[in-house]
Order: C-alpha cells, then structure tokens, then sequence
C-alpha cells in the first residue's frame, strides 16, 4: 500500500513538472511566433551612413559558442504614448553544454524598461536584465526589452554564462556608449576666434569627421541654416575639419581648420569654426564685377518707400511694409526696429542728416538688407544659370550686423559675448571695421548696375 501511495505521488508530481515544462515550452513558442511578425526599423537607413557603419561592428556577436544578434530597434506611439523596443536572438552554434543564463545591460539613459520578454526565469536588477534559461547547443530564443519613450540606439554590454563560466561582448542596444559632437561655422567679425552670440553661422558648410587611428574621412555633414552641426560618435578619438576659406576665398579662417575630439575627455563644449570677411578684397570683387549681383543702391530704395502703392513705385505699401518686418526678425535684434512708423523710421536711416561714420554705415546696411529680403544680391553661376548666393549675402550681413553692435554696444552679453572692458579694448580695431564694412556693403549695393 505504500510503495502504491509512492509510486502516486511520483506520478502527480511527473505530471505537474510536466505540465509547467509545457507551458514554458507554450510562452516561449508564443513569444517566437510574435518575434517572427516585428516590424523594426533599418538603422542603415535611418541613420547617417558613418554613424550606421560604427553601430554595425556590433549588431552581431559571438561568445561562449553562441551567437547574440540585434534583430533590431521598432518604436510605437499608442494612444499617445511612445515606446521603444529592442529585439535580440541567442542561438547556439553546434557546440557542446547548453547555455546557463544570458544577460543584457539596461543604461541609465534608457530608464528602467516597462517590460520585457520573456518574462519567465528572468530578474531586473541596477545594472540590466538576467535570464536563467537553457538553450541548446542547436536552439536559438529569442528576447526583447521596451522602454518608455523614443530610445536611440547605442552599444550596451551582453553576456553568456555556460558552465559557471560567464563571457561578455559588447552589442548594439538602447542609447549606451554615444557622444555627439556639436559646433558651427561663424562668421568672426571681430576675428578673436571666439564665438559671441552676435556671431551667426551660415547653412550648407561642409564638415567632414575624420579616423584618428585610420586618418580616414568617416563621413560629413553640411551645416543647418544657423551654422550649426552635430556628429553622434561611438567612444573613440576623432577629428572634426573644414575649409581654410569659405566663398570663394573671401573668408579665411580665425581658428584651426582640424580640431582633435576625444569622447573620454570632452566637457561638452562644441567647436566653433571662425572666419573673418577679407574685406578689401570682398569689396574690390563686387566693384569690379568679378562677383555679379542685382543689389540696387539706397537711392533706389528712397524712392521705394516714399513712392510704394504709386505708379512711381516697384512694390505696394504692403510689400514695403512686409520688408520692413522681415528685417526687424532677421538676425540681431538691433539695430533695426522701426516702431509703429516703419517706413517713415526707415526713411530717416537711408537718409541721415549727418555724415557720421555710423550714420553712414548704417544707412549702407539698411540698404543691403532691404536687397537681401527682397531677393537681390550677389549671384553664383549654377549650371549655366545665375541665381541668388544666399549664402554670400547673410555672410555679409552677419558679419556687418555684428560690427555694427559692437560699435552701437548693442551686443547682448551671453555666455559667448565679450565683456565691455574687451569690447574697449578693441574700440580703435572695431572702428576700423566699420569703415571697411561700410566700404564693401557700399560696393554690394551697386552691384545692380546703378552706384550712388
């Protein structure tokens, strides 16, 4: 009766450990059957080939005789709310003794994951996600993490445990491991390489990374529309470059052209990469018509505005009036704001009752933007057809808006401006400026055809 009673209970028992084995067997194959319908997304495609080609070196990994695999990256957005989830596949290689445990590493960056699959035999602690499960020399499994949120990509750390002896590998995951470059080209007036807020920056520079250990080029980037640019690197040495001169050779540069970049060093300060106007030979080009433009002079615009909505005029008080505003918005605050009576202000800056330096210059600059804003200047041969050189004109503009605060001590400070003792300091230099810069915004505005 007793061995009967044994032999009853091994049974009950075989056929819950059979049962709990089937239904791990069950959410696994259900897990399998839902990795198989992802749809994640193609980081070579998504992302800049350079910084795509780094990530690549660690999509795929072998350790401990099995192979760990970023399937890839898939990021929802359901009833308002985003999530990121990473796909992973363990797979065994043929060899000997099963795998024990395999591990991913959960970054800061990433927060703490919302869910993860599988569920079973698994344990979230500070450093990531451990799961206790057996894979077969000849299996493979399949697992994921999400993450609240839209999650970039990284490099995060990976491990496999089989026969108590445990080996790491670094793997393509959450954000991890990722140091953005950033910097801007600008335009130096006052050519003390250093970028003061006053100091803007001009689109479609190209800026090239380069390989510290290879000294090959790894990719580039053309600047946004303030100048602006960012690389995303993976830890590493670098070096970020640009021309020597921009413009036809009208800008030559105020700071190094190459600059070293150490992701293990970096205090988060980005590279600004200077260039000063050549201004003598800027405004010798444009009176001599080497650079052709449509720029009327500031007579012209005189009759503009005291004749706008007449027959005497090219543009209605409206067009007048529009011009006005996009200056007020260009770039510096100052120097011009025209009040309520914008074009009766405006008049009184293109026609100064003295003839002081800055009366000069300013009417002069009011002049080029009024070109600028309604799509006369400097023209580039593209093709065969001339059309406008955007980027020519705002140089001009940044550069001459930037003297024209320092000498107006309109500048506002930041934490990129100089103070008053240095702006004193260099008073007889920005004076000289001025009148260069008068100079060449002069020379710009006759480029219609038609001097004053």
């Amino acid at each position: 009766m007793k061995n009967n009673l044994n032999l009853l209970i091994l049974l009950l028992l075989s056929i819950i450990s059979g049962c709990q084995f089937s239904n791990q067997e069950v959410v696994i194959e259900k897990i399998d059957a839902n990795f198989r319908n992802i749809n994640v997304e193609d980081f070579r495609v998504e992302l800049p080939g350079y910084f795509a080609d780094q990530l690549g070196e660690f999509e795929k990994a072998r350790i401990n005789n099995y192979d760990v695999e970023f399937v890839g990256r898939n990021v929802e957005k359901i009833d308002g709310v985003t999530s990121t989830t990473f796909y992973y596949k363990v797979s065994g290689t043929g060899k000997s003794s099963d795998l024990e445990k395999f591990f991913l590493q959960v970054p800061p960056c990433a927060g703490v994951p919302s869910s993860w699959e599988p569920v079973q035999s698994s344990k979230l602690d500070s450093k990531g996600i451990t799961w206790n499960i057996e894979i077969g020399k000849d299996e493979s499994k399949n697992f994921s993490m999400t993450f609240a949120g839209d999650i970039p990509l990284g490099v995060i750390e990976s491990s496999i445990t089989r026969n108590a002896k445990r080996e790491k590998c670094k793997i393509m995951g959450p954000c991890e491991g990722v140091t953005e470059i950033c910097g801007s080209i600008f335009i130096d007036a006052n050519a003390d390489g250093v970028k003061q807020n006053s100091e803007s920056g001009i689109p479609e520079i190209e800026i090239f990374l380069k390989s510290k250990a290879t000294n090959k080029i790894l990719g580039s980037v053309m600047t946004s529309e303030d100048g602006s640019f960012s690389f995303q690197v993976l830890k590493g040495e670098y070096f970020v470059e640009t021309t020597d001169e921009l413009l036809k050779l009208s800008y030559k540069a105020t700071t190094p052209s190459s600059v070293h970049f150490c992701t293990d060093e970096t205090d988060g300060s980005c590279i600004n990469f200077g260039f000063e106007i050549d201004s003598e030979k800027t405004t010798r080009e444009l009176k001599e018509g080497i650079v052709e433009g449509t720029a009327e002079c500031t007579d012209y615009w005189v009759d503009q505005l005291n004749y706008c909505g007449s027959s005497k005029g090219d543009y209605t008080e409206e067009e007048i009036l529009e011009f006005l505003k996009q200056i007020e918005k260009l770039l510096l605050t100052e120097p011009f704001q025209f009040g309520n009576k914008k074009i009766k202000t405006a008049l009184e800056i293109l026609k100064p009752v003295g003839t002081s330096e800055i009366e000069m210059f300013l009417k002069e600059l009011l002049t080029a933007e009024l070109n600028v804003v309604s799509r006369r200047g400097a023209l580039r041969e593209v093709d065969g057809v001339f059309e406008i050189w955007d980027n020519y004109n705002q140089a001009l503009l940044i550069h001459c808006e930037a003297v024209g605060c320092e000498e107006l001590g309109t500048c506002g400070e930041g934490v990129n401006d100089r103070h008053s003792i240095s702006q004193s300091a260099g008073s007889r230099i920005m004076n000289t400026r001025l009148i260069e810069a008068t100079n060449t915004l002069s020379a710009f505005n006759g480029t219609g055809g038609i001097r004053n």
